[in-house]
C-alpha cells in the first residue's frame, strides 16, 4: 500500500519534538534579529537588478517581529504535539509488550499493533527503530533497525493461518542488496514454508515465526525487567521480586520450576514446560 500524502505539519509531528523546537528558535532569530539588522533600513531603488528580492527582504524585515512570534508559536505547538504523540505511542508500545502473554494474544493483534510490538522488542535489544509505514519506494519495509553501524530491514507479516512463502523473502533480499543494508528480517505471527526456510539459509535474511517471536518477547521481559530486589539495599524495605514468566524455548508456553526425581541429576532444580509430557522443553535454573 502506497504511503498517503502528509503535510508539513504532519511531518513535524511525526519527527522528534526537538526538531520543531530547534526550527522555532532558528526562525525566531532570523525574523526577529537577522532580517531587520541587514535589510531593515535598506533603501530600495527600482533601477537595481535585484529590486524584487531586496524589496521582499525589506518587507520581511519590517514584519519581522510579527512573523517571528507566529513561527515560534507554530513550531512550539508542533513540538508539544510531537512530544505528546511520542509519549502516548511509547505507553502503548509498553502496554502491548507487557500484555502479550500468550500466542493467542499475539495472533489477535491488529497488523498495526503487531508492527509496534515487533519494534518494541527490537528497541529493547538496543536497536534504534525507524517506522517506515511499509509500501512505496522502501520496498515494503516496515521497520529499519540501526545498531553498531549496521542497518537491518524488517518486514512484518501478521498472518494468522497462512504461511509466508519464498517470494516475499526473495523480494526483501533484493531490497537489502539494492539499498546496501546489512541484512533483513521477515517476522510473522504464523509460519514459513519449507522453501522460504531453505532460501534464507546462506543469505543475510532471518526468518522469525510466531513461536520464535513469542519466545524472544518472553526473554526480553525476563532480561529487561529490573529485579526489584535491587531496591532492597537502597530502601531497606522488603520488596517482592516479580519477574516475567519463563517461556519454553520449544513451544513458547510458560514454564514451571521442577525438581529432578530420578537419574544422576536427582534433586536438581530446572524449568520444565507446563505442557509436559506433550512438550519436553527445559531451561536451566
Amino acid at each position: 500500500m502506497a504511503r498517503k500524502y502528509t503535510s508539513f505539519a504532519d511531518e513535524l509531528i511525526s519527527a522528534p519534538w526537538w526538531v520543531s523546537a530547534t526550527l522555532g528558535v532558528v526562525c525566531y532569530g532570523v525574523f526577529r534579529f537577522v532580517l531587520p539588522f541587514f535589510w531593515g533600513n535598506t533603501q530600495v531603488s527600482s533601477g537595481t537588478n535585484s529590486f524584487s528580492s531586496v524589496f521582499l527582504l525589506k518587507g520581511l524585515a519590517q514584519q519581522g517581529p510579527f512573523i517571528a512570534n507566529f513561527t515560534m508559536f507554530f513550531f512550539l505547538a508542533m513540538a508539544v504535539l510531537s512530544f505528546g504523540r511520542s509519549f502516548f505511542k511509547g505507553r502503548k508500545r509498553l502496554a502491548l509488550f507487557e500484555n502479550t502473554k500468550s500466542m493467542e494474544a499475539l495472533r489477535s493483534l491488529s497488523w498495526q499493533d503487531f508492527e509496534k510490538l515487533v519494534g518494541e522488542a527490537y528497541r529493547r535489544r538496543g536497536y534504534t527503530i525507524l517506522e517506515t509505514g511499509g509500501g512505496g519506494a522502501d520496498g515494503g519495509v516496515d521497520l529499519v533497525l540501526k545498531k553498531n553501524g549496521e542497518t537491518i530491514f524488517v518486514q512484518c507479516k501478521h498472518w494468522k493461518i497462512e504461511r509466508v512463502g519464498v517470494v516475499l523473502v526473495r523480494e526483501l533480499l533484493g531490497v537489502v542488496y539494492d539499498k546496501k543494508a546489512s541484512g533483513g528480517v521477515v517476522i510473522t505471527s504464523g509460519t514459513f514454508t519449507q522453501e522460504a526456510q531453505d532460501f534464507s539459509k546462506g543469505n543475510p535474511i532471518e526468518l522469525v515465526d510466531g513461536k520464535k517471536l513469542y519466545v524472544m518477547i518472553g526473554e526480553m521481559k525476563t532480561t529487561t525487567v529490573p529485579s526489584r530486589t535491587e531496591k532492597l539495599s537502597a530502601t531497606g524495605m522488603h520488596v517482592q521480586d516479580k519477574r516475567a514468566p519463563m517461556l519454553c524455548p520449544v513451544c513458547g508456553m510458560e514454564m514451571v520450576l521442577r525438581t529432578a526425581k530420578k537419574g544422576p541429576s536427582a534433586g536438581t532444580k530446572f524449568y520444565g514446560c507446563s505442557r509436559y509430557p506433550k512438550c519436553k522443553g527445559v531451561r536451566s535454573y
